[in-house]
């Protein structure tokens, strides 16, 4: 994980450990803003890091620091240690570093609580990522860890697991100030997706998104998909199938930034949230997109996973996504109506002071 940050290093006697795979320790400023280009890192970690530094030192530790010094004596005495959410393919990576992870805690080498943060269910994903290490690696945290996970969906799904429990702190909001609410088209009609894409879900992805073209009828319309670079190979190949599948449709990838997703969403009229939902791993996604896209003042037209389902009445969700880009653009005023409501639902639950009470809680600090 690079964390762009100021280069402050700094010990203390009491403090919380957020244990990452980051290059050096780290002290956290309170309401730092840090900034990592994965979007997990930024949620799981810096916001929140940044969040309980109001109340409490708060110090990125690299994992070699931790496997050196399990109890991390040398820095103080800590609160709390939180093991870092890692995307997939960085637990399928690092098997040997979290293994020796898994062992210093269940040798009871740390002095304080351990958590885990675990934002997706690595069990599911095990399979058809022909990873099986994924599956043991979240079963062993399950073991030895009190589990921190974003949503009730994902709780539910691990709780059966988790001998030390599990507890729900959502994502927060990233963007600095709700965007005014826009519900009436454009011409074209402008679109947007925005996400991480990748094997587990670039077919599906495809899938949905080449249906609703082809549903959508004679109406000119732009798709703007915003993705890391490193998805660049499969955003270009959906937006091409989507254009073929409509030709009053176009459709072009952005690489991901901060900025542009922010300008995905200004220039949309609605925003695609299409989300795999008869899979083990695609039902226990987070709020996160939903939530960007209230704030940015847009309908969200969403599959119906759990998280969506908890804020129906500040989107549409269901299916297909033809029907509810149908209802949208006939009820222009009820829609704007939903999403002015869910930015004020959204500034409650989902701001970081609100997500920051709720990690100081799950941390006991």
């Amino acid at each position: 994980m690079h964390i762009a940050h100021s280069g402050r290093r700094r010990t203390t006697q009491s403090f919380v450990a957020f244990v990452t795979p980051s290059a050096e320790i780290q002290s956290v400023a309170p309401g730092e803003r840090l900034f990592a280009p994965l979007a997990s890192a930024r949620l799981r970690v810096l916001i929140p890091a940044a969040e309980l530094a109001r109340r409490v030192s708060v110090l990125l530790v690299p994992l070699a620091r931790f496997l050196a010094d399990p109890g991390l004596a040398e820095l103080g005495g800590p609160l709390a240690i939180v093991m870092t959410k890692l995307s997939a393919g960085a637990v399928h990576a690092m098997q040997r570093e979290l293994s020796a992870m898994l062992d210093s805690i269940a040798d009871g080498r740390c002095p304080a609580p351990v958590f885990a943060d675990l934002a997706d269910d690595y069990a599911a994903l095990a399979e058809p990522l022909r990873a099986p290490f994924l599956a043991a690696y979240q079963r062993r945290l399950a073991e030895l860890c009190t589990l921190i996970v974003p949503c009730a969906a994902l709780r539910d799904a691990v709780a059966p697991l988790a001998r030390r429990g599990v507890v729900v702190v959502e994502d927060p909001y990233e963007s600095l100030a709700a965007r005014p609410v826009r519900t009436r088209p454009g011409e074209p009609l402008g679109l947007c997706w925005f996400g991480n894409l990748g094997p587990p879900n670039a077919r599906g992805l495809r899938a949905a998104l080449v249906a609703l073209a082809r549903d959508a009828g004679k109406g000119v319309c732009r798709l703007q998909l915003v993705a890391g670079e490193q998805s660049s190979q499969f955003g270009v190949e959906i937006a091409h199938a989507v254009a073929g599948a409509n030709p009053n449709w176009s459709a072009e990838y952005a690489a991901w930034s901060p900025a542009a997703v922010e300008t995905a969403i200004e220039r949309s009229d609605f925003v695609l949230l299409p989300q795999d939902h008869a899979t083990a791993w695609g039902r226990v996604k987070s709020h996160n997109r939903l939530v960007e896209t209230i704030r940015g003042g847009r309908l969200a037209i969403a599959s119906p996973i759990p998280s969506y389902l908890e804020l129906a009445d500040h989107a549409w969700v269901g299916e297909p996504l033809s029907e509810g880009l149908r209802w949208a653009l006939e009820h222009p005023g009820e829609a704007a109506g939903r999403v002015a409501r869910g930015q004020a639902r959204v500034a409650e639950r989902f701001a970081p002071e609100a997500i920051g009470e709720k990690w100081a809680s799950a941390l006991g600090v």
